[in-house]
């Protein structure tokens, strides 16, 4: 079984891919993610709480990461308008797989309508001798 220690850690390796776009273990090509300016053009970067395995840190990036829950963010988006954040989806587990889709997100200031899906990244890690690898090339989709 994975345990939240090792899922956390995955967590984290593919969002600092995502936003230094930088490579991933077992992978040569740094990583593109297609709506990653709508990210950045905020000066805080807004990650929800659901689905992570904990507190994230990432010390080379230069804004700050700030985790909160769907209640939150809402009240973020009506207080000051439209917010892109980031979220993990549900991870999928097997014995020594495991796959995690990271999807960025808008949250707009109008509560009666629905977040709106930007682009995902979906990336499988593979345990390979006690180390976790990417061993396919990362799926990107768009909404």
């Amino acid at each position: 079984m994975l345990s939240n220690k090792i899922l956390l850690q995955l967590q984290e390796m593919l969002l600092k891919a995502v936003l230094l776009g930088q490579s991933l273990p077992g992978h040569t090509q740094p990583i593109r993610f297609p709506d990653l300016s709508f990210i950045l053009r905020q000066p805080i970067i807004f990650l929800l709480d659901t689905n992570l395995s904990g507190p994230i840190f990432i010390r080379e990036f230069p804004s700050p990461i700030r985790i909160l829950s769907v209640e939150a963010l809402l009240q973020e988006s009506q207080t000051h308008g439209d917010i892109t954040y980031l979220q993990f989806q549900p991870p999928e587990v097997t014995d020594d797989a495991v796959r995690l889709t990271l999807e960025a997100r808008i949250a707009t200031r109008d509560p009666n309508q629905s977040k709106l899906g930007l682009s995902n990244i979906s990336v499988k890690f593979l345990k390979v001798a006690d180390e976790w690898k990417v061993v396919d090339e990362p799926i990107y989709s768009a909404a």
